[in-house]
């Protein structure tokens, strides 16, 4: 569990404006379009491409003006589903290629979740494979 919850950024809730398109300027001047996944009180972590994150101060960030490059705006759109999820809420989750199961969310790190399915089964899930439970459905 403890090598899940690093892989996925460690336990952690984020504040307001997870799923943001800014403009994020790099270390070396660069500036990039990004989805933000994560702000906390110092930093915020952005994704730039290629599930690559940067994790930066707000400061470095401006809204993203122009035309959203679509997986950019995928990627928003997973963040925004993701950061309205809360701990112990029912949710759907891809578990293998086109194979969906239902599990409780039972802690929200950075960049996705702990799930436990319902054979008692602790998984590590990305945040873009999870979302809110189909209302009126039986687990699989």
């Amino acid at each position: 569990m403890e090598a899940a919850r690093k892989r996925l950024g460690g336990r952690a809730s984020t504040a307001p404006g997870a799923g943001d398109l800014v403009q994020v300027r790099t270390r070396v001047g660069l500036d990039k379009p990004g989805v933000i996944l994560f702000i906390g009180e110092d930093e915020v972590d952005i994704w730039i491409a290629d599930d690559t994150v940067l994790r930066t101060t707000r400061d470095r960030t401006a809204p993203l003006q122009g035309a959203v490059p679509r997986d950019i705006a995928a990627v928003a759109s997973d963040a925004r589903v993701f950061a309205s999820l809360g701990e112990g809420q029912r949710v759907r989750y891809l578990q293998a290629l086109d194979d969906f199961a239902d599990a409780t969310l039972v802690e929200k790190c950075r960049y996705g979740a702990l799930l436990l399915r319902d054979d008692g089964t602790l998984v590590g899930v990305g945040f873009r494979r999870v979302w809110p439970a189909l209302v009126g459905t039986e687990a699989n």
